[in-house]
C-alpha cells in the first residue's frame, strides 16, 4: 500500500529488472539427489515387474506435464484432483516456484508406471504430496510410496514423515497398512487442503515399517538399481491414453 513519505525526496520513482523481484520470490531447491533405485515387484497375478525408481529430468517435465493433462477428465477414484494437483506441484518445478521438491518416476522398460512426490518442510519433517499409479498390473503403488519414506529417512536423514490421502486406495494402500498414527486435527492440518496428518517417525520406521511393508504390503524389494536397469529406462515412455 501507497505511504505518505514523511521526507523530502531527490528522487520519487525507481524502475528495476524483473531479476531483482525473482531472486526475492524464486523457491530454494535443496532437496538432496536420490540415487535411482529398483524393486522387483511381485503383482497379484505373480508376474514380476522390475521397476525403477529414479528423480525426473528436467527435460521430462514438458512431455509429463501433458501426460498428465490426460487425468483431469479421470472422475473416478479422486484421479481428477489428484492429477491437478500433480500438475501443479510439478509446473512449480518448471516455475521455482515450490520449495525444496522433488518428484520421483516409477519406470518399467522406459514406460511410466507411477510417480511420487513430495518437498523438505525443514530439516526434520518430510512432507509427502502425491503418489499416483498409472498401469494397475504392475501395482506399484506401494512401492514408490514407500520409496518416498525411505528417502526421507535414509537420504535426508529427517525424523518425521507427513502423508494425507485423498483417495480411499491410497489410505489403504499407505495409512492403513502402515498403521500410520495422525495428529489431532484440526489444531494439526496437512498443506494439501487442510487434512489430517498421518505421521510417520524414523523410531517406527527402523523398528516396524522399514522391512515388514516390503514383504507384506509392497511385495517388492527395494535396492540401489544396477546400470544396465538404469540404462534400460534411460528415455521415458509416456502412453497416450490413461492405464488406471
Amino acid at each position: 500500500m501507497k505511504k505518505e513519505i514523511p521526507t523530502k525526496l531527490r528522487k520519487s520513482e525507481y524502475t528495476f529488472s524483473a531479476a531483482w523481484l525473482e531472486g526475492l520470490l524464486q523457491a530454494p531447491d535443496g532437496a538432496p539427489p536420490m540415487k535411482p533405485m529398483y524393486s522387483e515387484i511381485t503383482s497379484r497375478d505373480g508376474d514380476k515387474h522390475d521397476v525403477l525408481i529414479r528423480s525426473i529430468k528436467k527435460e521430462e517435465i514438458d512431455p509429463m506435464l501433458s501426460f498428465l493433462k490426460l487425468t483431469l477428465d479421470a472422475e473416478y477414484d479422486y484421479y481428477d484432483i489428484v492429477g491437478a494437483r500433480v500438475y501443479a506441484e510439478l509446473l512449480a518445478i518448471k516455475r521455482k516456484r515450490m520449495k525444496d521438491e522433488y518428484f520421483f518416476l516409477g519406470l518399467e522398460n522406459g514406460h511410466l508406471v507411477g510417480i511420487a512426490n513430495g518437498r523438505l518442510m525443514n530439516e526434520d519433517v518430510n512432507i509427502s504430496l502425491h503418489t499416483m499409479a498409472f498401469e494397475r498390473k504392475v501395482g506399484a503403488g506401494g512401492i514408490l510410496f514407500y520409496a518416498k519414506a525411505w528417502y526421507a529417512f535414509e537420504v535426508c536423514n529427517q525424523q518425521e514423515f507427513w502423508a494425507t490421502f485423498e483417495s480411499y486406495n491410497g489410505w489403504v494402500l499407505a495409512g492403513l497398512r502402515m498403521a500410520l498414527p495422525s495428529y489431532p486435527w484440526p489444531d494439526s492440518q496437512h498443506e494439501l487442503g487442510g487434512a489430517k496428518i498421518f505421521y510417520l517417525t524414523k523410531k517406527l520406521w527402523e523398528e516396524e515399517i522399514k522391512d515388514n511393508y516390503l514383504e507384506q504390503i509392497a511385495h517388492g524389494s527395494f535396492k540401489e538399481a544396477s546400470q544396465e536397469l538404469i540404462e534400460k529406462n534411460e528415455k521415458l515412455i509416456l502412453s497416450e491414453k490413461l492405464e488406471i
